[in-house]
C-alpha cells in the first residue's frame, strides 16, 4: 500500500470510528432519556398508590369477589358457565408467606378451601369436608397468582423491583384522558402494556395480545383509598372483546390480623396419597378395553375387533393411540371417537381424531362447536349423529344421551362385556384410596345412570387413572348434602 492510500485508510477508518462514536454517544442519550422517562413515571405510580406506605409495606390483605363468565362451560353451547369466586389472599412480605381463602361456587360445584403456603410448605384445607391436602404446588409464588394479577396496587408495587422489566412505549389517549403506556414483564411471566394515566397516575388497563384467543384486557377503574394505599374497586376482565370476569367487591387492608389469616383448621385429617400421572400411564381395564393418559387428560380405548373406539381427553390422543398400538402390538384404525359433552376443553382431541381418521360421534346440540373447532369441511364427512342412545363395534361400546348438572346433553359410554362406564368431569378424584369428595353434579349424575337399563360394577374418568367400584360410588354419593356457609366465615355470607 503506497503512502496516498494508506493516508485515505487511515482518514476512512478515523472518519468511521467517529461516526461509530457518535452513533454510540447518540444511542446512550437515547438510552438515558427512557430510562428517566421510565423511573419518573414508575416514582409517579408509586407515589400515587401510597409512597413509602406501599413500597414498605410488611403485609396485606387483598379481598377479591368475582363473578366468572366462562365461554364454552355452559350446560349448553349456547350458554356460557357463571362461577362466584370469593377469595381473600393475606401476604406477608417479611416473612415470605401466603395464605387464601377461597369460596367458589358454580352450578355444578361448591368449595371453601384455605390455601397455605407457611414459608417452607403448602397446603390445602378442605374447609366443608374438614381434610387438608400436601401440595407441592402450593408455594409463594403460586398461591393468589391470579388476584395478584388482577390487583393494580400489586402491579403499581412491583414496578420498582429487581425482577420487573420494564420499557417506556408513548402515549396514547385512552377513556378521553392521556395516558403514559410501559410494556411490564415480571419475573418469568408474560409480557402486558399498562395505561397510566399521565396526569393521576393511576393505571386504568393493563393488556397483551395472546395468539389465538386476542386481547387480554383488565380494566381498572373507580380508584379508593384504604390505610393509606389506592386500589380500583371495579375490574373488568375480557378476553378477545368477551367478558370473562366482573368484580362485586374489592379492598384492600394494610398490616392485617396474620395469626388469624394462617391459623391452621384445627381437626382436620389427610385425604390420603394421590396419584402420580405426569408421565403417560397405560392401563388395561378388561379384555380389549385400555385407559391411558397423563396429568389430567385420559382417553378411554376399546377394541371392536377390526377397528379402535375412543373417548375423552383433553388432548395427546395421538401419542396415546401410538402407546395403544404398542401395547396391544396391532396396526388397527381409530374408527369412532365419542365426544362427551361440548366443553372446549375437549375439543381438540377430536380434531387429532379427525386427522387420524375417525368420525366423531356427537349430538345435533353439539355440532356447531365442535364443527368450529375442527373445521367445518372436515366435519362434514367426519361427524356421526345420534339421539338418545346408540352402539358401536356390534355392541362392544352403547352410547347414552344423559342430561346432568355438567351438560344438558352428555353422552355416557358404557361397556357391556366389562361393566364399565366412562364419563369425563363427574367423579373425577386425583386420590389413590380415599373416598372422593362429592359434589351435587356427582349425585345427578348417578340418578340418570340408575335411570339406564345398564348394569354398572366400575367407573372411570377422562381425568384420572382411579377407578371407582360402583360400591365406591354409591357410598361417596350417599354422603353427600348441600353445603351451606359455616358459622364464622363471611366470605360466604353473601352467596
Amino acid at each position: 500500500m503506497n503512502f496516498t492510500k494508506r493516508k485515505y485508510y487511515a482518514l476512512f477508518c478515523l472518519l468511521a470510528s467517529t461516526a461509530t462514536i457518535a452513533e454510540s454517544q447518540k444511542s446512550n442519550v437515547a438510552n438515558e432519556k427512557q430510562s428517566l422517562i421510565e423511573s419518573t413515571i414508575i416514582s409517579k405510580v408509586t407515589e400515587t398508590y401510597g409512597g413509602k406506605s406501599l413500597t414498605f409495606v410488611k403485609s396485606i390483605s387483598i379481598t377479591d369477589h368475582n363473578k366468572m363468565i366462562s365461554s364454552g362451560q355452559g350446560e349448553s353451547p349456547e350458554q356460557p358457565g357463571f362461577f362466584r369466586i370469593n377469595e381473600v389472599l393475606t401476604i406477608d412480605f417479611e416473612n415470605k408467606r401466603k395464605s387464601m381463602l377461597s369460596w367458589r361456587v358454580s352450578r355444578t360445584s361448591t368449595d371453601l378451601e384455605k390455601f397455605i403456603f407457611d414459608g417452607n410448605q403448602g397446603r390445602i384445607y378442605d374447609i366443608l369436608n374438614n381434610k387438608y391436602a400436601q401440595e407441592d404446588w402450593v408455594t409463594y409464588h403460586s398461591t393468589g397468582d391470579s388476584i395478584i394479577r388482577q390487583s393494580d396496587t400489586m402491579i403499581a408495587r412491583s414496578l420498582s423491583k429487581n425482577n420487573t422489566k420494564v420499557s417506556y412505549q408513548g402515549e396514547a389517549f385512552y377513556l378521553g384522558s392521556l395516558h403514559q403506556k410501559l410494556n411490564v414483564k415480571i419475573g418469568v411471566g408474560a409480557e402486558y402494556t399498562i395505561f397510566i394515566d399521565k396526569q393521576l397516575g393511576l393505571i386504568s388497563k393493563m393488556v397483551r395480545q395472546h395468539p389465538s384467543a386476542g386481547e387480554i384486557s383488565y380494566a381498572f377503574s373507580n380508584h379508593k383509598k384504604s390505610g393509606g394505599l389506592i386500589f380500583a374497586q371495579d375490574l373488568n376482565f375480557t378476553v378477545g372483546g368477551q367478558t370473562r370476569l366482573v368484580s362485586l367487591e374489592r379492598n384492600v387492608t394494610v398490616n392485617p390480623n396474620l395469626e388469624e389469616a394462617f391459623a391452621v383448621p384445627m381437626g382436620y385429617t389427610n385425604w390420603g396419597p394421590v396419584l402420580n400421572s405426569s408421565e403417560l400411564v397405560v392401563n388395561k381395564l378388561a379384555e380389549n378395553v385400555y385407559h391411558i393418559g397423563k396429568e389430567r387428560s385420559f382417553t378411554l380405548f376399546v377394541d371392536a375387533g377390526d377397528y379402535f373406539i375412543a373417548s375423552g381427553g383433553h388432548s395427546g390422543l395421538t401419542e396415546k393411540f401410538e402407546a395403544l398400538k404398542k401395547i396391544t402390538g396391532v396396526e388397527k384404525p381409530l374408527n369412532y371417537m365419542i365426544s362427551t359433552h361440548h366443553h372446549d376443553e375437549h375439543f381438540p382431541s377430536l380434531k387429532e381424531a379427525v386427522a387420524l381418521g375417525a368420525k366423531v360421534i356427537t349430538v345435533k346440540q353439539h355440532l356447531a362447536p365442535i364443527n368450529k373447532s375442527i373445521n367445518e369441511e372436515a366435519g362434514k364427512n367426519n361427524i356421526v349423529l345420534i339421539k338418545d342412545k346408540s352402539s358401536l363395534g356390534n355392541g362392544a361400546v352403547e352410547i347414552y344421551n344423559i342430561a346432568t348438572l355438567h351438560a344438558d346433553n352428555y353422552l355416557l359410554v358404557y361397556v357391556p362385556a366389562a361393566k364399565l362406564v366412562f364419563a369425563e368431569d363427574h367423579f373425577e378424584t386425583q386420590l389413590k384410596t380415599a373416598m372422593p369428595r362429592v359434589h351435587k353434579d356427582m349425585v345427578v349424575f348417578r340418578k340418570a345412570m340408575e335411570a339406564l337399563p345398564i348394569n354398572v360394577e366400575r367407573l372411570i374418568d377422562g381425568h384420572s387413572s382411579r377407578q371407582l367400584t360402583i360400591n365406591e360410588f354409591n357410598n361417596a354419593t350417599d354422603t353427600y348434602t348441600d353445603f351451606t356457609c359455616p358459622a364464622g366465615f363471611s366470605i360466604c355470607n353473601n352467596g
